[in-house]
């Protein structure tokens, strides 16, 4: 570089270093907040030496220096800026610095950003091959940034409570004071004197500002000297008088010079007058650009919100609000009528204030108010101080005193009559009630119990959720009375909480006991009708011992109408629903209900109404029959109403209809021995048919079920009903059904009557659960053309299906039905199948399933070709015979012992076993069970908490298994100690004990044995 060059660069340096050092010296004349100021020096200081010591290096010119010299006149504008911001506030008096402090931190962060940017452009990197340079100025840039300029919490506080104080004009003078002491304290004026040269200073400041037409600083400072001229701390600059103009100055000065009118929203335009918003707008829309008051041209039409002013206005307004309300309560005492009104008006208008409702409290107006009730009440009611209160109330304003107000009117019966019938009044007086406060709570009920001598006010409280006095005048009322409460009892949206009110007994024995009333008779029973929706009532009601004498009372007569029937049968259907076995030797009316002449009004009711109350009628005879054997046995024993049930069956085109009378029938025949009740000769055929058609035919789903429900339950011992079944469609509809049952999460199913719309998953788990015991009356061992029949239908593949897929009752249905099916194949099984039966579902007991095993080791006819050799019988299972392990039922029966808790736990346990009852094939049936996680299975049954039956099943296979394979070796350690735990059970000691001796675990001639 050139010395001309060198110099050039020198001069900027040297411009740069003189500007850091005059910064340094005007901050530290800096007063307030010097930390700040201090740090940011310091590292200006450093900044000062890093430029002399780039000033003393010869660098040569590099494509780099262009970049250093523009950083370095950027560095030179922003230093240059900091210090005339800081020059600028240590111009300003104290006092003014307090209002302008926030700006000129905001400018010096702005200043020390930059001043960082500037430095990391000069790439000093670059300049310096040691970089040492460029370690000084990242240290100096990272100094900078960390330099935070924020006021101290003491003056953030006192900046922020001046723009308070100074927006809420009408603040104590002894707050004024005290944030006088903090501002001396903050700026270091302490006496008098000073304080007295800083307010000087600070209106010589706002005359300059008003100068220089910058308005809105100006009246910031207006606003601060207003403030602080309120004390008496202080001298106040002559102009600036702390005494308040006489009231009619005030109302000229807060009058608008535009409209006249008072101003509400005052703004100041450039040269300082103020205007009401809307009227100096307004006049700035007609082309005007002068000062409506002095007349100057303005430079801008720019307004300023005068706060000043308009906290003055308002405290004038309060002032004078506050008169006049200390005039009205004096005059409230007079006896002119048009000075008394003229007080009412006064603190009525008063009311309408925002805030000001709390101030009249504090002048005790409601003594007087109450003292004027008695001799001026229907005037003041009459003149809508009712209204008035109520929409007090529903704003949420909830003073004792305006109850007070209507307790004092409601001494008067026509006054009572004219609150009651306020709209919103009752409902209000109601939340009111709840209310916490107690002087609250108890006026409101006060009030509320001098209304409840009204019928419909005592409506109006229980539609509210009030409900003692409506029970309590249920009580008192004439019967015209009580027929107008119970309807609209009817009509009301009773919740939970409000009905528990109803359950009192005397309340549900005068309603009951209205029954017998012709006037109350329809009312009252559509009001218990809309009663029974709550447990809580219909408990109430199945105790009391009048209700069903009544409701029969309405079944026998000739006269009732048909609504009332159906009403009646519908409160029957809800008490008989919620009764209990105690409830039937507690209330003797439950039993007369359930006597066989009453099964045979509500039959004949059901043959002669509508499908509506037919449909109801039946639903009662068929909670009846679930819920009292002696009904079921009247039922059963009653030809003429199975009859008539049968006849209703193949006669009634309502789809509803048909179902309830099945379920009727299904209810009659369950837990009996003879199954379903048929009628004589030729209507039994018929009957048997139309089940036969409703199952293979009907398009319901749950009319289906509960007619292969009462199929599963005909009679077994009738040669003519199996000959029917067999010439019916009944096991290929049988077959669709399982089929589609094991599939029913794919919502749609084709069958013989098309696709099968979704159903909830309990409601075809019970289709399926009547379709299994309908297959297991039909393919019972005698029946051996329906076996074959099946076999055809490849009914047993899907069987084997239901085995993973099926409930458990279902499972274990299924497993009876391949019993069955098994048979078909080998000799023919003596003695009746129905004398295996469970007699309580209908299923074979586990116990005779071993018998029926026993006969065949699960061989029978099978449909499907086999090319195959059966891994546990060869050759012995050939194209026509059904194998229980070829067929892959083994996995699946394991796992229903796996699941321990199943129905089906032991009769597949059953099954199982009687794969290892042919000694030829015993070995590798045991195998073939172990292989299948058999054994697994077993011992996790004995370890769980099953029935003691259950767990001798499983011993017995654990021990045929043992006994024929090498499976002791393979899981003696874990059948050790299952059957040890097992050897402190009495019942199982010997089973477990024969066990571990077979795998050598204990001696044979232990004392177990």
């Amino acid at each position: 570089m050139d010395i001309m060059g060198f110099g050039a660069r020198d001069e900027l340096l040297k411009r740069v270093a003189d500007s850091v050092m005059l910064f340094c010296d005007d901050a530290r004349h800096v007063h307030l907040e010097q930390e700040s100021f201090r740090r940011f020096s310091e590292y200006m200081g450093l900044l000062q030496a890093l430029v002399r010591e780039l000033t003393a290096r010869r660098v040569e010119r590099t494509p780099e220096w262009g970049t250093t010299t523009a950083a370095l006149q950027q560095l030179e504008t922003e230093i240059s800026k900091a210090r005339e911001t800081l020059k600028t506030y240590g111009a300003r008096s104290r006092l003014s610095r307090l209002l302008v402090y926030r700006d000129v931190l905001s400018k010096l962060q702005r200043s020390a950003h930059e001043i960082c940017r500037a430095i990391e452009s000069l790439s000093l990197g670059n300049l310096d091959s040691t970089l040492r340079l460029k370690s000084k100025a990242e240290e100096i840039v990272h100094g900078l940034e960390s330099v935070e300029f924020k006021s101290a919490a003491a003056t953030e506080a006192i900046i922020t409570e001046i723009a308070k104080s100074a927006a809420e004009d009408g603040r104590s003078r002894d707050h004024t004071s005290r944030l006088l002491h903090q501002i001396s304290d903050a700026i270091g004026a302490t006496t008098r004197a000073s304080l007295g040269r800083e307010m000087v200073l600070l209106k010589q400041e706002k005359e300059e500002l008003e100068a220089r037409k910058q308005h809105a600083e100006a009246l910031q400072f207006a606003q601060l000297i207003h403030l602080l001229s309120r004390t008496e701390m202080i001298p106040i600059p002559r102009g600036e008088g702390a005494t308040p103009p006489a009231s009619d100055n005030f109302i000229g000065s807060f009058t608008c010079p535009i409209s006249g009118e008072l101003m509400q929203d005052p703004v100041a335009v450039v040269c300082g007058h103020s205007f009401e918003r809307k009227a100096i707008l307004e006049y700035f829309e007609l082309g005007q650009r002068t000062c409506p008051t002095c007349g100057e041209l303005l430079s801008s039409q720019e307004l300023t919100r005068n706060i000043s002013l308009q906290n003055s206005i308002q405290e004038w307004q309060k002032r004078s609000l506050k008169v006049k309300m200390r005039n009205a309560m004096s005059d409230l005492a007079s006896s002119e009528p048009d000075t008394l009104n003229q007080a009412l008006e006064t603190l009525l208008a008063a009311m309408e204030v925002p805030g000001y409702i709390a101030e009249i409290s504090q002048l005790y107006p409601v003594t007087k108010l109450v003292a004027m009730l008695k001799n001026n009440a229907e005037a003041i009611a009459a003149a809508g101080a009712v209204r008035c209160i109520v929409k007090k109330f529903c704003r949420g304003e909830t003073e004792p005193e305006a109850l007070q107000v209507l307790l004092g009117l409601s001494e008067n019966e026509k006054l009572a009559d004219l609150i009651g019938n306020t709209k919103d009044c009752i409902p209000s007086l109601v939340s009111l009630a709840q209310n916490s406060v107690p002087a609250i709570s108890e006026k409101a009920l006060h009030v509320l119990s001098r209304l409840s001598s009204k019928t419909h006010f005592v409506i109006q409280m229980a539609q509210a959720g009030h409900v003692r006095p409506f029970l309590t005048s249920f009580q008192q009322v004439n019967t015209e009375g009580r027929a107008q409460m119970a309807t609209a009892l009817t009509r009301m949206q009773l919740l939970e909480n409000t009905a528990r009110h109803l359950e009192s007994e005397q309340f549900i024995g005068t309603l009951t006991k209205s029954l017998y009333s012709c006037v109350c008779k329809p009312a009252c029973l559509g009001c218990i009708k809309r009663l029974t929706a709550f447990p809580g009532v219909v408990q109430k009601l199945v105790l009391d011992r009048d209700i069903i004498p009544a409701l029969l009372g309405l079944m026998h007569s000739t006269t009732s109408e048909q609504q009332w029937k159906q009403d009646a049968v519908e409160i029957l259907i809800s008490l008989v629903g919620a009764s209990q076995p105690d409830d039937y030797c507690n209330n003797p009316s439950l039993q007369e209900l359930h006597s066989l002449h009453n099964i045979r009004v509500f039959l004949h009711t059901a043959s002669a109404s509508s499908p509506q109350t037919k449909c109801s009628c039946l639903r009662l005879l068929v909670l009846m029959a679930t819920k009292s054997s002696d009904a079921r046995e009247l039922m059963r024993c009653d030809r003429s109403m199975i009859s008539c049930l049968f006849s209703t069956l193949s006669g009634d085109h309502c789809s509803e209809v048909r179902l309830q009378v099945l379920r009727l029938i299904r209810s009659i025949a369950e837990e009996h021995p003879g199954g379903v009740p048929l009628p004589p000769s030729p209507e039994k055929e018929d009957a048997v048919n139309t089940l036969i058609n409703v199952f293979t035919s009907s398009p319901g789903m749950e009319e289906r079920s509960a007619a292969a429900g009462i199929i599963g339950r005909l009679p077994s011992d009738d040669a003519a009903i199996d000959e029917m079944l067999h010439r019916s469609e009944i096991l290929k509809a049988i077959h669709e059904v399982i089929c589609a049952a094991e599939g029913s999460n794919n919502h749609h199913h084709v069958t013989m009557n098309g696709p099968i719309p979704w159903q909830p998953t309990m409601v075809i788990h019970c289709l399926l659960e009547n379709v299994l015991a309908s297959l297991l009356r039909c393919i019972e061992p005698k029946r051996t053309q329906l076996q074959r029949q099946a076999l055809k239908l490849d009914l047993s593949t899907s069987l084997i299906r239901v085995l993973s897929t099926g409930s458990s009752l279902a499972k274990k249905q299924a497993i009876i039905a391949l019993c069955h099916l098994s048979q078909s194949g080998g000799q023919t099984v003596t003695g009746s199948a129905i004398d295996l039966m469970d007699q309580k579902d209908g299923l074979l007991a586990v116990s005779q399933l071993q018998w029926i095993f026993r006969m065949k080791s699960w061989c029978g006819f099978s449909s499907e070709l086999s090319q195959s050799l059966c891994s546990v019988h060869g050759s012995a299972c050939s194209r026509h015979t059904f194998c229980l392990v070829k067929a892959g039922a083994l996995g699946p029966l394991v796992q229903i012992v796996n699941e321990a808790e199943s129905v089906a736990c032991e009769a597949a346990l059953v099954a199982l076993e009687t794969l290892i009852r042919e000694e030829r094939t015993a070995s590798s049936a045991s195998m073939a069970i172990a292989e299948s996680q058999g054994v697994a299975a077993i011992l996790r049954l004995l370890q769980h908490n099953s029935p003691l039956p259950t767990k001798e099943k499983a011993l017995d296979l654990l021990h045929s298994i043992v006994k024929h394979s090498e499976i002791s070796v393979e899981q003696s350690p874990r059948s050790k100690e299952v059957l040890i735990n097992l050897l402190k059970v009495e019942e199982l000691r010997k089973k477990a004990a024969l066990i571990l001796s077979q795998m050598h675990d204990i001696p044979q001639m232990s004392s177990y044995f």
